[in-house]
This record gives C-alpha cells, structure tokens and sequence, in this order.
C-alpha cells in the first residue's frame, strides 16, 4: 500500500469498524512531543474508548505521560545509548523494546517518520504502519520502507497543525474543535504578588543555529529589568550555564535568577507561573504556549510555522528562515503582551 489511500475509512476493507489500540511512534524532541499533544487529545474525542500507548525517547517521557489520553508509554533510552553506550543502557533498551513487541495494535503511527523511528514501527506489532512518504522522511527517505501506507506531508503546515491535519487523515478526527494540550489545567496560572512580574528567558537550543545573539539578550535583559520586571533562566548543559551567567552579568543585583538545573516536571510549574515567556525555537517556548502562557517566539534558523500557539492573543513569533529578529521588535511584543 502507497500514498494516495487518505482519508483512512474505518469499517471498510481491511479495517475495523473502529481502532481499539494503536501505537504513536514520536520519538524527540521536546517541541515535537507538545506539539503532538493536541492530536493525541483530537484522537481521544473522536474515539473515546480508544487505548492509545506512545513510544518516546526517555528524555522525553515525561511529556507524553502528562496526557491524560495516553494509556502507556514506552520510555526508549535511544539517546543514551548513542552518547554512553553503556552496557545497563543497552539492557533497558531491549527490556523496553521486549515489552513493546509483546503488545499489537490496529495502528502504529509515526508522525516522527525518521529512519530511528521507522525502526521502532518495524519492531512493533501492528496490522496497519502509516507514516511519511519518502520524500518528506526528514533526509531520510529509507525511513519509508517502514510503512504500509504513505502519507504526503502537506505543504506549509507543520508543527502543531501538520500532526492535526495527519491525524484527521489517518483517524477522522475533527479540526474544528479548539487546540487542546490537554496539560494546562494540570498546571494552571495562578497569579502570585511575588512571581507576577517575572519573565521568562528560554535562550538555550538543541542546534547553535537556532540561537538568538547573546548581545541581543544582554541588551533585552537590561531593557526588561528597566521596566521592573524580574528574569529566570535556566540550563541544560555547561555552555548554556555560561551564557546564562554572561546575559545577566550586567544586570542589577537581585533582578535575575539562574536557576539550578531541574527536571522538565520541574519546570512546568516554573513557566506555568511566569508573566511572559521568551525564547528561541526550543521545547521551553512550546512548552509555554501549551500552558497558555504569554510567549514570544524567537525564530532564527527555523521558520515561525513551527509553533502554533493556542491563543494568537498569548502569542508573537518574529523573525525566521534566516533572519534574525531585532531588539526593537521583540520589545514591541513585549509590550502588545505585558
């Protein structure tokens, strides 16, 4: 079976009438994980007694885990074992990859559709395996060997909507009803008198790429602390640490905060709780739309399309596809959202 079957008719052909189990193969990284958050709540109300288990890489299994849709998720350590290659990484990788072949699904579905995730569809136990043609397998187009069913990834939507819009294809969900994370009200915005007027800075990034300058920030950070609102940062590795340090360097003392290294649990709580948040195409950014925080969207190297905010009134994205947004502009969402 190739592409060109879409819309999915469930009841006619090989199909049952209606999916009792499928498998969701979305393996990294923290934005992609959010941002597959609302199909996964467009499947759950489209077929409620559906069981719906998810496959993830273990950095990120917190994430998934937060749905209330999501049955089981299996916690893949993929990224461990290629920088460690330790010997207990290798043994949980198959304990986990042992109990997912012990399952079978009516469908695994891999809107990931990379050769590391077309590996896992393979591994599991399905009748149906639908992913991405092989011309939209990320550069890697071996990945669509994988599959039984190939779906053309539609032109300029991504992130958020394009999974939506896949979903819609493959389980005859509605894109009418509101995008729903599913995990806002788990950490609501509750106003506080001593954290209202704090900002949040995501300015870490998986690729250098994705970066705004470090001037850029240095030069935001003393205009926000001018205004009386306070700055949390955080890290995730000794680079970012640095530049963290080197962006509030110049800063009043007491008017920003570089906060220990903590997990992604602890986080949420964190930016659930911030007045605005602005960052860099990262997982935090995403992280902060899903929680229906105000947020400003820092696009680089990557295009704007990739985010997709709840609420365009709780949202700017600026700059993207090469162009770097400048100073001037940031503080002008800043203001159209303080």
């Amino acid at each position: 079976m190739t592409q060109g079957q879409f819309p999915l008719q469930w009841g006619q052909g090989a199909l049952p009438t209606a999916p009792r189990r499928i498998l969701l193969v979305q393996l990294s990284a923290m934005g992609d994980q959010v941002q597959t958050l609302p199909a996964v709540s467009d499947i759950a109300a489209r077929w409620p007694d559906l069981e719906i288990d998810w496959a993830v890489d273990s950095r990120f299994a917190d994430i998934p885990r937060l749905h209330p849709a999501v049955r089981h998720v299996f916690a893949l350590p993929l990224k461990a074992l290629q920088q460690q290659r330790r010997l207990a990484a290798w043994r949980e990788l198959r304990a986990a990859l042992r109990e997912l072949r012990a399952q079978r699904y009516d469908l695994i579905w891999d809107p990931h559709s990379v050769l590391k995730s077309a590996i896992v569809c393979r591994l599991a136990r399905g009748a149906l395996r639908v992913g991405y043609r092989a011309q939209d397998c990320g550069g890697e187009p071996l990945a669509a060997r994988a599959y039984h069913l190939h779906y053309a990834r539609p032109v300029g939507l991504h992130g958020t909507q394009g999974r939506r819009v896949f979903a819609r294809d493959v389980l005859d969900t509605d894109l009418r009803r509101p995008v729903d994370y599913a995990i806002d009200q788990r950490y609501a915005h509750e106003p506080d008198a001593a954290e209202n007027d704090t900002v949040f800075l995501a300015h870490g990034a998986s690729k250098p790429e994705k970066l705004w300058p470090l001037d850029h920030w240095q030069a935001l950070a003393a205009r926000l602390v001018r205004s009386g609102l306070r700055l949390q940062l955080t890290w995730g590795n000794t680079v970012e640490h640095e530049r963290a340090q080197r962006i509030v360097a110049d800063l009043p003392a007491g008017s920003a905060q570089i906060l220990d290294r903590l997990s992604l649990l602890d986080m949420l709580p964190i930016i659930a709780q911030s007045r605005l948040v602005i960052g860099v195409d990262t997982g935090f950014t995403h992280l902060a739309a899903a929680l229906r925080r105000p947020v400003i969207g820092l696009f680089v190297s990557t295009g704007p399309e990739l985010f997709t905010p709840t609420s365009s009134n709780l949202a700017r994205t600026l700059g993207g596809d090469g162009v770097t947004p400048d100073i001037d502009a940031v503080w002008q969402a800043v203001e159209a959202l303080r």
